[in-house]
């Protein structure tokens, strides 16, 4: 139990931009260092942490700790994502509502989203490889991007239909 909070709890300081940022090192940490799940395993949890409401990081923290160690898992793994961001948060609201013209924090922020966007083009691109590469998987990737993006479209709708069409088509 201890060893998962770390592991959450590293990742949840170490990153900066939110749950999709997260996807990448808790990939890392319980898929290729740890080996507590594979990376099939991993993607569908990903994929359900995904159709639920919430922090997405928080999500898959909150299943895989359910997966290793039930209820008591779940809340052990929940702690560890989100007590570095809270406490972070924090001190960060509290210093900026002092400081919110200071060069430093505007050019940390200014820094930090770069950064930020190649996490999450990274963990696109990881994830996608992992995606079985057929006519219906890239038209239904094509189709959702198009009406997230253009049509503004709710992506939970989308999710909710994706769930569908692949129980339809296994069934």
């Amino acid at each position: 139990m201890l060893k998962l909070f770390l592991i959450f709890f590293k990742i949840g300081l170490v990153t900066f931009g939110g749950g999709y940022a997260m996807i990448p090192l808790i990939e890392k940490e319980l898929v290729l260092k740890q080996r507590l799940v594979s990376e099939d395993e991993f993607l569908d949890y990903v994929s359900v942490a995904q159709s639920f409401p919430g922090a997405i990081a928080v999500n898959i923290s909150l299943l895989l700790g359910y997966k290793f160690n039930k209820f008591i898992g779940s809340i052990v793994c929940v702690l560890g994502t989100i007590l570095p961001s809270f406490t972070s948060i924090l001190i960060l609201s509290y210093f900026y509502n002092k400081n919110n013209t200071s060069s430093y924090l505007n050019g940390f922020f200014l820094g930090v989203r770069p950064v930020v966007a190649s996490l999450l083009l990274y963990s696109f691109f990881r994830l996608s490889k992992k995606v079985e590469k057929n006519t219906l998987n890239i038209l239904f990737l094509g189709i959702s991007f198009i009406l997230v993006t253009f049509f503004n479209v709710n992506p939970i709708y989308i999710i909710i239909i994706g769930g569908i069409l692949g129980l339809w088509i296994n069934s």
